[in-house]
């Protein structure tokens, strides 16, 4: 894992080495933070997004429900919510589950495993939302398909059990810092 800074060191929180700031290359919101790994297609998304009038576990349904909505998911089930203990939050709540969604609005659906983590501060009427993308199986039509070739992950179902990417998720997650509240200001 590797510390980043993220908006402009008001948080911070680890991330899988090799993963790379998005917005050195695209355009990316205000209120995301977005890391991506070019070589096995994985991505980190950290947005602050105002907080949601529903409570507990239905907050996160809630913002799951939008992402796959957004994302096109042509097939996503309901996935189990855990509360999660994290030093840095009073309120926090995580998923996991595997969806089919295509990139850019390409027809070709890849099979990726969302871990997302709902982190309440309800003290600045916030939300953050980390989600994080890894693909199980490319489809060889998607656009990601050169590089996931070269990293033999077309058409097989990668070693990493959903279980597995679920702890690293959370050790993430327990690495999350929030260092300067003005940020909700």
């Amino acid at each position: 894992m590797d510390r980043r800074e993220l908006y402009g060191g008001a948080m911070s929180m680890d991330v899988p080495k090799g993963m790379v700031d998005v917005s050195n290359f695209r355009e990316v919101p205000d209120n995301q933070e977005v890391f991506a790994d070019g070589t096995t297609d994985a991505s980190v998304i950290i947005e602050i997004l105002e907080r949601v009038d529903e409570q507990q576990h239905k907050a996160l349904r809630y913002h799951f429900q939008q992402v796959a909505e957004l994302n096109e998911a042509a097939t996503h089930q309901t996935p189990q919510i855990e509360d999660i203990r994290l030093s840095s939050v009073s309120e926090a709540y995580v998923l996991a589950c595997q969806q089919s969604v295509a990139k850019f609005n390409e027809t070709a659906a890849n099979q990726i495993c969302l871990l997302m983590a709902l982190l309440r501060i309800p003290e600045h009427t916030a939300d953050v939302l980390i989600t994080m993308n890894v693909p199980v199986r490319i489809n060889a039509q998607s656009s990601s398909f050169a590089a996931a070739a070269d990293n033999a992950q077309v058409g097989q179902t990668l070693p990493a059990s959903v279980t597995a990417l679920l702890d690293q998720f959370k050790s993430m997650l327990h690495t999350f810092r929030i260092n300067n509240y003005d940020l909700f200001a």
